[in-house]
């Protein structure tokens, strides 16, 4: 009971509260006052624990809620949010009031209270109590309209965070996730709509669970704005990007572009990592509630995380939920969401699906598991293509497609990492993809199909088990055959399987060779691309080419292929594992070659071939082009020969079927008719047979007929391979003598038609002789003794008797003797000694031999060398002289030859010469033995006397001068040693011919010096160790050495032909040639300067040399000398590609370890590079050039520091060299140089090393041998090094920043192509504008400007302490247009991007800018002025901002010659202010607004557009403005008026009078005027009006009448107060501006400018004269008007006679408007004067005597305008007057149409409206009114019946109606129309008129008005 006190307490202060609250309920404003004191502690009671307290304050509660109905109560809503954030007041029920109140006045409060509330509200939101935080949300919504939101980046952005009350992250984070909330919810007018994302207590908390929370109608939020808000307020700097992350992705989704757009931005910005897994798991639960839309947001930023791709189940899940998404969504308390997506929508969201597959299976499996997710995945993908059907798609749509393609590809690359699956689910998945690729028929689909393919095959890498390689090997064979169009085929997948087969089974598979078989020629119009992987698939070194050491090892077995490929069929089939050993001997050889691919056969064959030779050379390395060399080896090597031979003897000793199935598949392939089946494989019969045992040839020698359509083929090459075959099959012992005969007869008879055989007869003919040749040649190898001569003699002729026979026949039978004499059978018979065979001999064989070598025909040759072979043996040791000996004499013809150019056929002599002299000891001779000899007694051996002869002959030729003698004795030493060094005469002599090769390296010729090098490397490898180390010493010192010591003769060739011309067509080649042209010009030392060239070219062919064939092999065993590393080096790198080449192999046969060797001797190569790099010889010079380049490549910098700066300057220095590679090797170093100092900046930025460098080149670039080089590569070059590192330099760059921009802006303008100054100071003003434009924008777009940016980019404080100085200098000093436009942009730049840097600076720049801007170039100017206005911004000082904007003032002022220029350069720099800096300009208004107005009035044009473009640009009322700053702009008119320009005179009184315009418009809109603004205005007004008259004076005139009407007095109101006052005021003005009374000094003023005497003035003048008298009613100033205006009322009628011709101004002065669409614009100036005298006679009345008076006054204008014409005073209106008025006249017809009607019309009705009463009938104002009607044009007189009434255009035809009309209306009503006898006939006279008028007219609307006329007249 102790509370009871205190609650009645409690209770008695509420109804004290209450009943103050019942009183002030009447007066609205006590009542908001009271319930702003007592509301907020009144519902603190509700907190009372009475319950008393709480209904009573309940009560209270109901009451005030009826009494703030009223809309203009307004509580105090700061209290009670205070209160509902008070702690303290923590019971619900205050809360639940607190928020009611506050919700009901939230929105009457002005933006600024609204404003003043949210930190309140936002401060502590995530603590305030659930119940209540909805509603308070709410609110804030509510007041987020009014809540300014700062420019992103702003000072302003930075604090706004804490300036609405979200310092507390988690109070951020929950307004930003409900924010994000507001974006997803959907409204609809009935209430809230379905909102996908949002559960159903998050609609309840945005909707409060009211249908109109979102009702803008009634009173609640706009949805579309409140987003539109709320996208805002998350991109500002109110919130994270962790905490509005979300909520950006909401926003980048929304429908709404003004969201999206917002959205987009803040995910492009957004800094999360996507790897934290918090915010990776709270994507994936949004991506399972929301719908379409969101979700393809929020898979692209999966598709960015790596951390996604571990989240297994949900990314399976992901693929589900869109794959194939559920018509219904709704999770669990969640809304419902949208239906399944179709259309657009559904294709985004599939390929944003598909994108995020992508990436899980490029990045999954290196995270996570992958196989928990990479099988479920594919079967996934393959049921996503099975729904669009499979395998051809059910629609063909764009999207579809693209769709289906990512499906693919995404399946190959998930299969990659798909470890996991089963072999079973792995083949099964490559036959549905085999099918796929093949089935599919979208082009765009095929191309992902494959490329799954390829991926898939990362899973099969062989080695597999048997099940799985037999059933990969049918799947590939069944799609290997298959062709387009067998079932659904559209397409083969022929290159898809053979790159399977050669990936996924092993090259020893026989089954994935024979698909590379089928790919290369299966069928003939196979794709390239198969055959191109096929060809790979049967090389083994493609095959392992990143294998090391497997190639031998995995070889097929070719003794399998034979049985697979000849004697099995292969069918796509499951093979069992018994099937190997099934017996198929049956199936002929060409089972599996039907007629469409008999073209694989003979690859079948060659790979079998190849296979077998390298099963049986198990020492051959397999390289690239192996195949050529082991075709090289096979032919011409007798150990490789041998060898295979031997291996083939194995096979046969064991009995193996493998090789005769070979022998005999290629004799099948041999003997078909294709010959592009036969040849290959008679080649490879051919090779394969030489070398097989004869036992194993057996079977095929009884078949050896079957070879002649090969030997009579007319292909020469079957011919030459049939009749080798032939020989060696039908010579075998197995067939008998008479088969040997009878064959050998066959081909006699057919050899018998040599006499008459042409074409393919003689082609026969030609294959007879050599098979038969070959038959008889091999029978002798296989017997071992040769046949009977004589039987030969009569076959075969002799050679002398072919003369007349064709080319190819005599080198048939050059090939057939040869092939007889090297078996040593002589066809010439003779029956004596000696002397009985030379002579036959020599004239039927050598001479006509002798006859072709010399032509270069290599068979003659080749018979030569084997003629000595058959000669007797006696001869080889005839001691007679060598002129009669046969062999003597072949070995002369054969020296003679070495004239021949071509070097083949010197290989082809040297060969011979071997032949002739060892016979069959030679290789060359062993080589041409392709059967199984029996025995080797017959065969002539060496004849050594002869041998040694021709080594003393060629080691003596290899000493010559003689440069053809020298090359081929030198190739003629290589084939000796090559074919006959294992003989003892040769061994014996390998020291000399080393020397001999030694000096032939010095040759120019490139092959003798190949020759010369592999002829070293040949005595190297025969000779023993004392010779091998001679040879490397002299090999050494060669290198090492000076250079060859040259001895030479007078026919000594020292240069090539025509390498030294004499300009007589003639050159220098030997040194004969030297010293007859050192004679003729009488300079001796000529000798020894062309012998220093000659030696120096002989040097580098030596060294060009070296690394041939085996020469750096030689080197690398001797010990090497530390020095040789610099020359080496270099050497590696000179400009002769073939010592390049040399010595690159010399340097990898020497140095095993390259690092460490450059490591170890670095500095001793570079100092010697460094003084290389300067030598005298270019060819050094560039090599030096390319070495250092190389040196410094990839190497830290430290290595090199010191040699940096040496570098720089040895490169620059080369870099202007007078030979131009080496100028270009030198660029490249700069190029290294450059690049290395970029990289380094780049990727280490400022570190000691970036600083270092930058140390040693940005001073030395800028220097005079960088860019202020003179010379102009050099000074290009460092400028774009300069470039580079500006671009990449960063912090490095601030220490230079002082001095490198002055720089580079200099070189803007020195680097300006020269061409343009040319062209400049030869244009024109208008092209000169065009290229100042256009060299203004070379500047902003050129690479230095992009370079000063960069540097500008790292400036700071300290930085720009050194650089502002050097920066004002340099624009002081600038000469340039290029230099001073880089000035100006660099200032903009400064005060743009270093506002707080550069401020202090500013005020000095801009004073220098009031200099600047007055630069004789206009774009100079224009940029400095833009600079300016940029200064402006950062200037500290208001003082400095007054200066500048003042002395644009004196500079427009300024009374000099340049005085118009200067008008111009100020009006620049005030629009580049105005478009700048436009809050600078409103701030400088006062002072800057004046001269804008001045200035667009101006007399130049450029001056008056730019001023109004400067004006237009700030906006704003002008009228308005001009009242503001009137008393500025009266000061400045009164300057220009004063001053002595005129163009400054005319520009201010045209200003003036425009401010008049305004001041009178500005009491027109206000409807009354301001007196002192007229006051102000008028002295400056009337001074402009007093200066003569100039162009465009006209427009002083135009606001003059609504002056005076502002400043006269009007009629007083007796009942008004106010009135009465106004009309004080004006008497006042009036007295004040013009004397008061009749204001005499206005009279005086517009009278004085009617009289001036102008013609293009006097109309305006006169049209003011009676519009200021219309307004003066006091004034009766007719008289005076007439008098002035009267002698020009006959303008049109005068002659001008003598007058002078004046240009009339143009464009300023329109004529007044005459109703619609008459216009007097283009009348020329007398009609306008003309009128401009009748309308201000005609209006020139008082307008007060009109309204009491109007006929006397009509009257009294009429008189006057009579009296004007007729230039006499008439004081009455006659008949003759009245029926041919003044104005009817035809000079004036153009005048009356434009103007007369009107003014008829408008005179006239004036006139009615008046005051006055009609006259009596018959007196002048009836005359008056027929004046009028005889003005118009109406015919009354009928002198224009048929033209006048219906003449002119339709707008003049209705203004003659409207005139007659009011006429008309005159005449009723003033003058009696219709009384007396005169009137009714003048009213006939116009009813017969208007009938007339009736009756022509067709116009609609004119014939309208004439009914309307003559109802007027009628009634």
């Amino acid at each position: 009971m102790a509370t009871q006190p205190n609650s009645k307490n409690e209770l008695a202060l509420i109804e004290k509260v209450e009943w103050r609250i019942l009183q002030a309920s009447s007066d609205e404003e006590k009542l908001q006052a009271c319930l702003r004191t007592y509301l907020a502690p009144l519902l603190l009671k509700a907190g009372s624990d009475n319950v008393a307290v709480r209904n009573k304050v309940i009560a209270v509660c109901q009451t005030i809620n009826k009494l703030i109905k009223a809309p203009g109560i307004v509580l105090n809503v700061a209290a009670l949010l205070d209160q509902y954030k008070n702690p303290n007041a923590s019971h619900a029920l205050i809360k639940h009031f607190d928020l009611l109140y506050i919700q009901h006045s939230v929105g009457k409060l002005s933006p600024e209270d609204q404003r003043a509330l949210i930190p309140t509200a936002l401060r502590g939101i995530s603590k305030d109590p659930p119940a209540s935080v909805s509603r308070l949300f709410n609110v804030i919504l509510r007041l987020l309209h009014a809540l300014r939101i700062p420019t992103r980046g702003s000072k302003e952005d930075e604090g706004f965070r804490s300036s609405i009350g979200l310092e507390d992250p988690k109070d951020a984070k929950f307004f930003a996730d409900w924010l994000g909330k507001v974006l997803l919810l959907r409204t609809s007018p009935s209430g809230p709509a379905d909102s996908p994302g949002l559960t159903s207590a998050d609609v309840s908390f945005l909707t409060l669970d009211k249908g109109d929370t979102w009702n803008l109608e009634a009173g609640g939020l706009s949805a579309a704005e409140t987003r539109i808000k709320v996208a805002s307020l998350l991109a500002s700097g109110a919130f994270t990007d962790e905490e509005r992350f979300l909520p950006a992705i909401h926003a980048a989704a929304s429908s709404d572009y003004r969201i999206s757009g917002v959205g987009d931005e803040l995910l492009k910005r957004a800094t999360v990592s996507l790897e934290d897994e918090a915010l990776i798991r709270t994507l994936y639960d949004a991506h399972g509630k929301l719908p379409p839309p969101y979700r393809i947001r929020i898979l692209g930023i999966l598709s960015k995380s790596e951390l996604a791709t571990t989240f297994t189940d949900d990314i399976l899940a992901v693929f589900r939920r869109n794959a194939a998404p559920a018509p219904s969504e709704t999770a669990e308390g969640q809304a419902p969401a949208a239906s399944k997506s179709s259309g657009l929508e559904l294709t985004k969201l599939h390929r944003a699906l598909f994108e995020f597959v992508n990436w899980v299976a490029r990045i999954g499996p290196s995270k996570t598991d992958y196989n928990k997710i990479g099988p479920p995945l594919i079967e996934l993908l393959r049921d996503f293509v099975a729904s669009q059907g499979w395998p051809k798609a059910a629609r063909q749509s764009q999207d579809e497609s693209t769709l289906r393609s990512r499906a693919y590809e995404t399946i190959g690359i998930l299969a990659k990492g798909a470890t996991s699956l089963s072999e079973i689910d792995r083949l099964a998945l490559a036959g549905w993809l085999f099918r796929s690729l093949s089935e599919d028929p979208t082009p765009d689909v095929v191309v992902n199909i494959d490329g799954a393919l390829s991926g898939l095959t990362a899973l099969f890498r062989p080695p597999h088990s048997f099940a799985v390689n037999t059933q990969l090997q049918s799947i590939l064979l069944t799609y290997m055959t298959l062709r387009e169009g067998d079932g659904d085929v559209v397409r083969s997948a022929r290159h898809a399987v053979t790159k399977w087969a050669n990936q996924c089974l092993a090259f020893s598979d026989v089954y994935a060779r024979w698909i590379d078989i089928l790919a290369v020629a299966g069928r003939q119009d196979e794709r390239s691309d198969v055959v191109e992987e096929g060809q790979k698939g049967l090389d083994p070194w493609t095959y392992y080419a990143n294998d090391d050491g497997q190639s031998r090892a995995s070889l097929p077995d070719w003794q399998e292929m034979v049985r697979r490929f000849f004697r099995e069929a292969i069918t796509p089939r499951n093979i069992s594992p018994e099937s190997g050993n099934m017996d198929t001997d049956d199936v002929g050889v060409f089972a599996n070659f039907p007629r469409d691919t008999l073209l694989a056969f003979p690859v079948a064959v060659g790979f079998c071939w190849r296979m077998l030779l390298l099963t049986a050379l198990t020492d051959f390395q397999l390289e690239p082009a192996w195949e050529r060399r082991l075709g090289v080896l096979v032919e011409s090597d007798l150990t490789t020969r041998q060898s295979v031979r031997g291996y083939l003897s194995s096979l046969t000793a064991a009995k193996d079927g493998s090789l005769p199935t070979l022998l005999c598949a290629t004799f099948e392939g041999m003997i078909k008719e294709d010959v592009r089946v036969a040849e290959p494989c008679a080649r490879v019969f051919v090779e394969l047979a030489s070398l097989s045992p004869r036992a194993t040839l057996e079977p095929l020698a009884t078949r050896s007929r079957e070879l002649n359509p090969l030997i009579t083929s007319n292909k020469k090459e079957l011919r030459m391979l049939g009749s080798t075959a032939f020989g060696i099959l039908a010579a075998h012992p197995v067939n008998s003598e008479a088969s040997f005969v009878k064959s050998a007869e066959s081909l006699v008879n057919i050899t018998t038609a040599l006499p008459t055989a042409v074409g393919s007869e003689l082609n026969a003919v030609e294959g007879a002789f050599l098979a038969l040749s070959r038959l008889v040649s091999r029978r002798t190898y296989y017997a071992g003794r040769a046949p009977e001569s004589r039987d030969l003699a009569t076959a075969f002729p002799t050679l002398s008797s072919l003369a007349s026979k064709p080319l190819s026949t005599q080198e048939a039978l050059f090939e057939a003797y040869t092939q007889l004499w090297t078996a040593g059978i002589q066809t010439l018979q003779t029956d004596g000694g000696d002397n009985d065979i030379r002579s036959p001999l020599s004239q039927g064989f050598i001479e006509p031999l002798i006859t072709q070598a010399k032509k270069g025909n290599e068979k003659a040759i080749t018979a030569l060398g084997r003629l000595a072979i058959a000669l007797l043996t006696a001869d080889a040791h005839d001691n007679s002289g060598p002129d009669d000996d046969i062999l003597g004499a072949i070995l002369q013809e054969l020296y003679s030859l070495f004239e021949i150019r071509q070097a083949e056929v010197h290989f082809a002599v040297g060969e011979a010469i071997a032949a002739a002299v060892a016979c069959w000891d030679a290789d060359v001779v062993k080589l041409t033995l392709d059967v199984q000899a029996e025995g080797n007694a017959s065969r002539a051996r060496a004849r050594i006397t002869r041998l040694r002869a021709v080594l003393d002959k060629l080691l003596a030729d290899c000493k010559t001068t003689k440069p053809s003698l020298l090359k081929a004795s030198g190739i003629w030493l290589f084939c000796i040693i090559q074919h006959c060094s294992h003989l003892d005469e040769v061994q014996s002599r390998l020291r000399e011919c080393q020397a001999a090769f030694m000096r032939l390296l010095s040759a120019r010729d490139e092959l003798v010096q190949e020759t010369a090098s592999r002829g070293l490397s040949l005595v190297y490898d025969k000779g023993d160790a004392a010779l091998k180390g001679d040879l490397v010493r002299d090999l050494v010192a060669a290198f090492t050495g000076s250079g060859p010591q040259l001895k030479v003769d007078q026919d000594t060739e020292l240069f090539e032909a025509g390498a030294l011309p004499t300009g007589e067509g003639k050159s220098i080649t030997s040194y004969k040639d030297i010293v007859s042209l050192a004679n003729e010009v009488g300079d001796p030392s000529l000798v020894y300067k062309f012998m220093s060239l000659a030696t120096n070219a002989a040097t580098w062919s030596t060294r060009s040399a070296f690394g041939r064939f085996g020469l750096s092999s030689i080197l690398s065993e001797s010990e090497i000398d530390p020095k040789l590393y610099p020359k080496l080096y270099r050497y590696r790198f000179d400009p002769n590609q073939n010592v390049q080449r040399s010595m690159n192999d010399i340097w990898k046969a020497l140095v095993k370890d390259p690092n460490a060797v450059l490591e170890t001797h670095f500095d001793s190569i570079m100092a010697d590079l460094l003084k290389s790099i300067l030598g005298r010889e270019w060819r050094v010079r560039e090599a030096s050039c390319a070495a250092i380049s190389d040196l410094i490549a990839g190497r830290p910098f430290p290595k090199y520091e010191r040699y940096y700066k040496d570098i720089w300057t040895a490169a620059l220095k080369v870099l202007d060299d007078v030979k131009a590679t080496v100028r270009n090797a030198a660029l490249h170093l700069c190029i290294a140089l450059s690049t290395t100092l970029v990289r380094q900046l780049e990727e280490s930025g400022f570190t000691a090393t970036a600083q270092a460098m930058m140390r040693e080149a940005v001073p030395f670039l800028l220097s005079d041998k960088g860019i202020d080089n003179s010379a102009e590569e050099v000074k290009l070059f460092a400028i774009i090094t300069i470039i580079k590192i500006t671009k990449t330099g960063g912090d490095a760059l601030k220490p230079y920043i002082p001095t490198l921009v002055p720089h580079l802006l200099g070189l803007l303008s020195t680097i300006e192509p020269e061409a343009i100054n040319y062209h400049y100071q030869r244009a024109g003003d208008d092209s000169r504008e065009k290229i100042d434009k256009l060299r203004s924008a070379m500047v902003s777009r050129s690479p230095l400007a992009e370079a000063i940016d960069s540097c500008l980019r790292t400036l700071d404080d300290a930085s720009m302490a050194e650089f502002a100085p050097q920066l004002q200098n340099t624009v002081k000093s600038a000469l340039g247009m290029p230099t001073k436009l880089g000035c100006a942009r660099v200032l903009s730049t400064l005060s743009t991007r270093h506002t707080l840097s550069f401020s202090p600076y500013a005020a000095g720049f801009l004073a220098l800018m009031e200099k600047q801007i007055l630069d004789r170039n206009d774009e100079v100017s224009q940029n400095y002025a833009a600079a300016a206005a940029y200064l402006l911004r950062v200037v500290p000082t208001e003082a400095s901002r007054l200066r500048y904007a003042n002395h644009l003032i004196t500079l427009y002022l300024s009374s000099d010659d340049r005085s118009e220029v200067r008008r111009q350069k100020a009006v620049d720099a005030l629009l580049a202010l105005s478009k700048i800096s436009p809050e600078h300009l409103s701030s400088l208004e006062a002072v800057l607004f004046p001269l804008a107005f001045v200035a667009r009035h101006d007399d130049d044009e450029y001056v008056s557009r730019a001023a109004k473009q400067a004006w237009d640009a700030r906006g704003g009322s002008l009228g308005v403005a001009v009242t503001r700053f009137l008393n500025e702009v009266v000061e400045l008119v009164n300057k220009c008026l004063e001053s002595p320009q005129w163009g400054l005179r005319h520009a201010g009184a045209r200003a003036v009078a425009a401010a008049a315009d305004a001041v009178v418009s500005a009491r027109e809109v206000s409807g009354r005027v301001n007196s002192g603004n007229l006051k102000t205005l008028w002295p400056a007004y009337e001074r402009a009006l007093a200066l003569k008259t100039f162009e465009g004076k006209e427009e002083l005139l135009k606001p003059l009448e609504g002056w005076v009407k502002a400043a006269s007095a009007a009629s007083p109101s007796a009942t008004d107060p106010a009135a009465a006052k106004v009309e004080a005021e004006l008497q006042d003005l009036d007295q004040d501006l013009w004397g008061g009374g009749s204001a005499p000094l206005l009279k005086k003023i517009v009278l004085r400018e009617a009289k001036r005497n102008n013609d293009a003035y006097r109309p305006h003048a006169l049209a003011c004269l009676w519009k200021v008298a219309a307004v003066r009613e006091d004034w009766d100033v007719l008289g005076e008007i007439a008098e002035i205006a009267g002698p020009h009322v006959n303008a049109l009628a005068e002659d001008d006679g003598d007058k002078m011709d004046v240009d009339q101004p143009v464009g300023r002065t329109k004529g007044r408007s005459g109703g619609k669409g008459n216009s007097g614009d283009d009348m020329d100036l007398k009609s306008r004067t003309a009128w401009a005298a009748i309308e201000a006679i005609t209006r020139g009345y008082n307008r007060r005597a009109m309204r009491e008076r109007p006929m006397t006054v009509l009257r009294e204008a009429v008189l006057a305008l009579e009296s004007a014409a007729a230039d006499k005073e008439i004081k009455t209106l006659g008949n003759n007057a009245v029926t041919s008025p003044c104005l009817a006249r035809s000079e004036l017809e153009a005048v009356r149409r434009v103007f007369w009607y009107e003014c008829v019309k408008e005179v006239l009705e004036e006139a009615v409206g008046g005051e006055g009463t009609a006259v009596t009938v018959g007196g002048e104002e009836q005359l008056v009114v027929e004046w009028f009607l005889h003005s118009l044009d109406l015919g009354l007189s009928g002198s224009d019946e048929d033209n006048g009434i219906i003449s002119g255009t339709e707008p003049q035809r209705l203004g003659r109606v409207a005139a007659a009309r009011a006429v008309l209306r005159l005449a009723k009503a003033r003058a009696g129309f219709g009384s007396g006898e005169h009137a009714v006939e003048l009213r006939a006279k116009v009813n017969k008129v208007l009938e007339r008028a009736l009756a022509r007219e067709r116009l609609t609307d004119v014939l309208k008005a004439w009914k309307e006329c003559l109802e007027e007249v009628k009634g």
